[in-house]
């Protein structure tokens, strides 16, 4: 282990070998508040040669809203054989300690991981999982098109749209399901019809009638289409 004080600025985020769909803001704060009270956060961790994060997102994004990016904190600076070998460090590490890797992180990493050439005993080990449980998460992946009819990219769905899994998507679909939430459609369809049941929704807030106006004319050409197609 060699643990030397590097700038924050030097430290690289690199999505490629980040096992979480997202950084988690409300964690960062959280790891903010402690730091303000004194609190000591353990080294993160970095590639030695690019200088690129295997471990500890979120305590550098709270170190730059502490300190600034100018500011400088311990790192332990590891030497990896391969990109094999770092993506491998970096799921295991998240897998084992901090925020919990949740069900998109998990099939994120598997992606990642065998696009690397990792085979899949070996994931199993760095997640954590049993081999069975990870090829029941294999298979809730999806591709992203582009407009000329190419795969871009492989991303692991959330749970609304799970029954897309192996298909493919427009990069409107992809944009839409990154700010989709992970509940399902049945329960968001639940507490939208009870706030209308129950006169729950706001009538002087002009946005959200918008947007129910907006909703209505979706159900309306949803269903036409639902009655056509029958």
């Amino acid at each position: 282990m060699v643990i030397k004080a590097i700038p924050l600025a030097v430290l690289v985020e690199d999505m490629a070998i980040y096992p979480r769909h997202s950084v988690d803001d409300t964690h960062v704060g959280q790891l903010v508040l402690a730091l303000r009270s004194g609190v000591t956060l353990p080294p993160v961790i970095a590639d030695a040669q690019s200088k690129r994060l295997v471990d500890g997102w979120h305590r550098v994004r709270a170190y730059r809203k502490v300190i600034g990016a100018v500011g400088v904190i311990d790192v332990d600076l590891r030497r990896y054989a391969s990109e094999a070998d770092l993506l491998a460090d970096a799921v295991s590490l998240n897998a084992s300690h901090g925020r919990r890797l949740d069900r998109i992180d998990q099939v994120r990493a598997i992606h990642l991981l065998e696009r690397v050439g990792v085979d899949q005993e070996r994931i199993a080990l760095v997640l954590h999982i049993p081999a069975a449980r990870m090829e029941q998460l294999r298979v809730r992946i999806a591709t992203v098109l582009s407009p000329s009819g190419e795969v871009v990219e492989t991303i692991p769905l959330k749970r609304p749209i799970l029954h897309l899994a192996g298909m493919s998507l427009t990069q409107e679909q992809r944009a839409a399901h990154e700010s989709m939430a992970g509940t399902s459609f049945l329960l968001q369809a639940h507490q939208l019809r009870d706030a209308l049941k129950f006169d729950f929704v706001n009538r002087l807030d002009e946005r959200l009638l918008a947007a129910l106006r907006e909703l209505h004319g979706a159900l309306t050409a949803f269903f036409l289409e639902q009655q056509t197609a029958a």
